[in-house]
């Protein structure tokens, strides 16, 4: 990709018109200088030159960081969160602006997407038909990538999507067609090449790298256990006990930062089962609307953002109940402790919700912990946890199918 895209086409470009201006970047200035040099030999080189005597580098323009045509055309490096003041391109192509140790910090991705939210659609020639090419590997829901997609949609962003192995995740759809026995490059990844490198970069790695998505497609953490229950056999919830919700909140209007979130669990027949769930972003009087409208009794982490509500709810004699919930602030721990239960098969859920709880593009909880919104999973860990804690969920059934138990 970056070969073809970032080394080779600002030097092909120029044999339709040696005027054109580029800006390319990185999340890496050393690396963004390198496939400059890359594209500056291809322009210097003997053949280029014979074939297009027309583009020729200005001796006085002439550097790594920042070269120009005899036309007037030229390209700028920068990397991201750079300066670009007072350049302005007819094309802009950014390579990898996340490495995977900065897709694992939020501030880092934040810059990345801020720059260009904020930066980088100032500095075109011309807003309308300036062309902006993102080259990356998925490494999170909210990388670049996941960043645009979300805000523009699929309508206004030209997504290709390649993955190593053919798959529903090729885009567009047509491409499927340049895949041979599966592969998209069986020379140089064939199936040996990739069985090995699952084997070194782990699933979550293999996901990111080689099939373009930014989690294991069956999850990471979180993976599809819960059992799926038709909606019309799934037992009423007067039938359960241990009925109730949980929460985890954040007073905000603002869909950048956290969401308030829940989920109804009961038990029933040694099972646990997922009534409902939702989120949203309020603010307080809103959120304390919403949270009435919900039957509980209602479990709410205890830490500062919950205390006002659990005080408010019960005040107006609303069954509140603060909840130290294991593993603290690492919401990773907490999943992991409350994952158990699950994978044995102990969770249900109607069908009906199942696929928004697993893919959701914001909460899904197969893409935690590498997603942006964590709210989901994190009040799920809540909810198991509970469970177990007040009563012992035992691994396995008394024999035959429990959905026949439950018809």
């Amino acid at each position: 990709k970056s070969t073809i895209c970032t080394i080779m086409a600002p030097a092909w470009s120029w044999t339709l018109d040696p005027a054109l201006r580029h800006i390319t970047g990185s999340y890496s200035a050393d690396l963004a200088t390198e496939h400059a040099t890359q594209s500056r030999k291809i322009v210097k080189s003997d053949k280029y030159r014979r074939l297009f005597p027309d583009v020729e580098i200005a001796r006085d323009e002439d550097n790594k960081t920042n070269y120009k045509t005899t036309r007037n055309g030229q390209r700028f490096t920068t990397s991201v969160g750079g300066t670009v003041t007072g350049q302005h391109a007819h094309i802009i192509t950014i390579d990898d602006p996340l490495n995977p140790k900065q897709a694992a910090s939020e501030a880092d991705t934040k810059t990345a997407n801020d720059w260009f939210d904020k930066t980088l659609p100032t500095r075109k020639v011309d807003k309308e038909i300036t062309p902006m090419i993102l080259i990356m590997q998925r490494l999170s829901t909210s990388d670049p990538t996941g960043h645009l997609l979300e805000k523009k949609g699929e309508q206004k962003v030209r997504h290709i999507c390649l993955p190593a192995e053919l798959g529903p995740n090729v885009k567009p759809v047509h491409l499927k067609t340049i895949y041979h026995d599966g592969l998209l490059d069986p020379r140089r990844l064939s199936k040996e090449v990739l069985e090995e490198a699952r084997i070194d970069l782990g699933s979550d790695g293999y996901a990111g790298q080689f099939e373009q998505n930014p989690a294991p497609a069956g999850g990471t953490i979180w993976q599809k256990w819960f059992v799926e229950v038709p909606d019309a056999l799934f037992p009423q919830t007067s039938r359960m006990t241990d009925v109730g919700t949980d929460w985890d909140l954040a007073y905000t209007k603002e869909e950048l930062n956290a969401a308030s979130a829940y989920i109804r669990t009961g038990k029933y027949l040694n099972r646990i089962y997922i009534i409902d769930y939702d989120w949203k972003w309020l603010e307080f009087p809103e959120l304390i609307a919403w949270m009435k409208s919900i039957p509980g009794p209602h479990y709410i982490e205890a830490k500062a953002s919950g205390k006002s509500a659990k005080q408010t709810l019960s005040k107006q004699g609303i069954i509140a109940i603060e909840k130290n919930v294991p593993g603290g602030s690492d919401k990773i721990a907490r999943a992991k402790m409350s994952t158990p239960v699950a994978e044995a098969g102990m969770v249900y859920i109607k069908k009906s919700m199942a696929d928004r709880l697993y893919n959701d593009s914001r909460q899904g909880i197969l893409f935690f912990p590498k997603n942006k919104y964590k709210d989901m999973a994190d009040v799920l860990s809540q909810a198991l946890l509970r469970h177990q804690k007040n009563g012992k969920i035992r691994v396995g059934n008394s024999g035959g199918s429990l959905l026949d138990e439950i018809e």
